[in-house]
């Protein structure tokens, strides 16, 4: 259950935090140019969309939570190779 839960944070997590606050901040800021606001708040929607999108692709994939948090670190943790080197 848990590396479900930290699969969902790595993966769906960060997307929504940005999402709102992106969206919070073109909400608040009452003295910026309204296109400005809209471009902003579009932004953040775009960016909760994801969030749901990732979170469906978790709730439908048909990989464990744990084999797919292994592969995640595995990528994550890998040198990539400088060109030249």
């Amino acid at each position: 259950m848990w590396d479900g839960i930290e699969l969902w944070l790595r993966k769906a997590g960060g997307p929504l935090l940005m999402g709102l606050g992106v969206a919070g901040l073109a909400l608040a800021r009452e003295r910026w140019w309204l296109p400005w606001r809209v471009a902003v708040f579009c932004v953040g929607l775009g960016s909760l969309v994801e969030c749901g999108v990732q979170t469906w692709k978790l709730l439908c994939s048909a990989v464990p939570a744990k084999t797919a948090l292994d592969h995640l670190e595995a990528v994550g943790s890998e040198e990539v190779p400088r060109p030249g080197r």
